[in-house]
């Protein structure tokens, strides 16, 4: 009775009906907890599920396409901000590393294939790790390393006994909250390659200066990151199924059949076993034929578009850009849909990508670089590494560049800040600018002489006339 009492004043104290759970809403489940405690037992089967479908779902693995391609695309351009003409000397080299594989610790990918590998990794898996080398035993080279979420020990858990550390996944913080390091498995605990000395199962103490931890943070306080896919999977797979259904129906359809009834035995004569086009055959008159009703195949086409949008809404992209499904759309609807995600685009570059991952390698790749000089303390103060995204698609370039060109006239906004929105660097762009016209100016004082004789040879010709 007290628990029916306590029931009915909390129902009258409910003002808002989102606040009832009825049978309508039987479906929520309203959980206490901050972002790790509801998703910790969750997190590992959520990117394993996620893993499985981006392998075998075409729409899936159009999807990481287009928020990879988006984010970083050709990858996300550095560029040295500095005075000291000594640097800027140097620099060419530096981009001209970072445009290689040197940097990869395995050797296959530059600085953008290390983007695009971290950033696919936080889509799919929800989070990624990239490691930078210990300064003490590599001397100045610059390596990088991407490695998935499952490198992190997470059997490691309370307290770290040397440091008295709190541990949370593998995760160590100090007496202020903040990380400090991360034990890391030293192989893929699930790696394929056996070997005599595997090590799959320990891990070793990281300092937090060198790891990158790339996450999307979607709650206040949360410490890992979970698969951008998790809000979606059961549509993709619902879709899948629905595949599944669909190309079954269509071979039930196509199978057109007739059920003969007679006294006589198949396949004697005057009875055929099988149809054929032009096919006249008699019957007797206690003969009965009847025809299969296959199902229809309908409703394909609403069902797809229905999950599809939601899957599209559910990662921040547009529906014809997973789809590439043009046929409803306009250029007015499809360039409002492409602001919009353009929107999202620009926020996961701007707050996550750029400051969590650029900023970290530009502080390690500065501090490689001038581990050696003198004047490293001063030079690291007087020097910093900016960062360009890709260009975005433009739908209507000479609309777009009409309107920089006056927002550059009106004062609105500056030259380099509207090259800078193109995805290309305003220094470069000049430095090209000016070779050229210097190009020019050399092609036409080439071209001067000949065409003072040829002008010369012409006026003698007139004279003689």
């Amino acid at each position: 009775m007290r628990r029916a009492q306590a029931r009915a004043s909390l129902d009258a104290m409910m003002h808002y009906k989102a606040g009832s759970i009825t049978r309508r809403s039987g479906s929520i489940r309203p959980v206490a907890g901050d972002a790790d405690a509801v998703a910790t037992f969750a997190r590992r089967q959520i990117m394993l599920a996620a893993r499985d479908v981006v392998r075998n779902n075409a729409v899936a693995e159009r999807a990481v396409q287009v928020l990879v391609n988006n984010i970083v695309g050709t990858g996300i351009e550095p560029k040295l901000i500095s005075n000291n003409d000594g640097l800027r000397a140097g620099w060419p080299a530096v981009k001209r590393m970072l445009d290689s594989t040197v940097i990869d610790a395995d050797g296959r990918s530059t600085l953008a294939g290390i983007q695009r590998m971290a950033v696919r990794a936080m889509v799919v898996d929800g989070e990624a790790l990239v490691l930078f080398p210990d300064p003490l035993t590599n001397g100045q080279s610059f390596r990088v390393r991407v490695l998935e979420a499952d490198y992190l020990d997470d059997r490691v858990q309370s307290r770290w006994a040397e440091t008295g550390n709190d541990i949370y996944d593998g995760i160590e913080y100090g007496p202020d909250g903040r990380v400090v390091a991360y034990h890391i498995y030293d192989e893929h605990p699930g790696s394929a390659v056996w070997h005599q000395d595997w090590k799959g199962m320990t891990s070793s103490r990281v300092d937090a200066s060198r790891v990158v931890h790339l996450y999307r943070s979607d709650r206040p306080g949360q410490r890992r990151g979970v698969s951008w896919f998790a809000p979606v999977l059961d549509d993709l797979v619902a879709l899948a199924d629905n595949d599944e259904a669909q190309l079954m129906r269509q071979k039930i359809a196509a199978c057109f059949a007739a059920f003969w009834r007679t006294d006589k035995e198949p396949g004697a004569s005057g009875v055929p076993t099988k149809l054929a086009p032009g096919l006249i055959q008699q019957i007797g008159s206690d003969d009965e034929v009847s025809f299969a009703n296959p199902p229809d195949v309908t409703g394909y086409d609403d069902f797809a578009r229905i999950h599809l949008r939601r899957v599209s809404g559910g990662l921040g992209i547009t529906y014809e850009a997973l789809t590439g499904d043009l046929t409803s759309v306009n250029f007015s609807s499809g360039r409002l849909g492409r602001i919009e995600m353009g929107q999202n685009v620009e926020a996961w570059q701007w707050s996550l990508v750029i400051p969590v991952l650029c900023n970290a390698i530009a502080r390690e790749l500065l501090r490689s670089w001038l581990r050696e000089d003198p004047r490293s303390g001063l030079a690291l103060k007087a020097a910093s590494i900016g960062w360009t995204p890709p260009p975005p698609v433009i739908a209507d370039p000479k609309t777009e560049t009409q309107v920089s060109v006056q927002k550059i006239e009106a004062g609105l906004s500056s030259r380099p800040a509207e090259i800078r929105k193109l995805g290309y660097d305003p220094a470069e762009v000049d430095v090209e600018i000016r070779r050229d016209e210097e190009i020019r100016q050399s092609l036409a004082a080439l071209k001067a002489p000949a065409v003072s004789a040829a002008k010369a040879e012409q006026d003698e010709e007139q004279k003689n006339e």
